[in-house]
């Protein structure tokens, strides 16, 4: 008979959980938890690990999609709203001055009007470029997910 001390208890779900959160085989959680190699590929083909690994994979990839997806809706709405009022207001200012920015002066040699033009326009840019990043971005993350679900195979 063994001894209760050489005994011990082995967490399997706290194992599965291991691997199904990804980054670990199966041959470094049985290292890692001193199991026999044959005792944990047997248990993990036996619960079908692998494609509970990839199921949990494709959702986070999915969710990962969508949240980008809705973020970039987010802000196609803003810069869609933001040009609107940035076209709005300089119908107006021309509406207003119809005459060449340059020549727009007051006594100090400056105008409101062209300050708030000019911080519009520079809003706007701003906002396409961050936009333009984070496609770039998008495009990368794409690359990885597409390497990853590669991997997963």
């Amino acid at each position: 008979m063994i001894p209760i001390e050489e005994t011990k208890r082995i967490d399997w779900n706290a194992i599965r959980a291991e691997y199904i959160g990804g980054g670990i085989s199966q041959r470094k959680l049985a290292k890692k938890y001193g199991i026999a190699e044959g005792t944990m590929l047997d248990r993990a083909n036996k619960e079908g690990w692998k494609a509970l690994r990839n199921q949990a994979t494709i959702k986070s990839i999915t969710q990962t999609e969508q949240k980008t997806a809705a973020a970039a809706a987010d802000n196609a709405v803003l810069a869609a709203d933001i040009k609107r009022r940035l076209l709005l207001r300089l119908s107006r200012a021309e509406q207003k001055f119809p005459l060449d920015a340059t020549e727009i002066r007051t006594q100090s040699g400056k105008s409101t009007a062209v300050y708030k033009l000019r911080d519009l326009t520079a809003a706007y840019k701003d906002l396409t470029e961050d936009m333009a990043a984070a496609s770039a971005d998008n495009s990368l993350l794409q690359s990885l997910l597409e390497l990853e679900r590669r991997a997963a195979q």
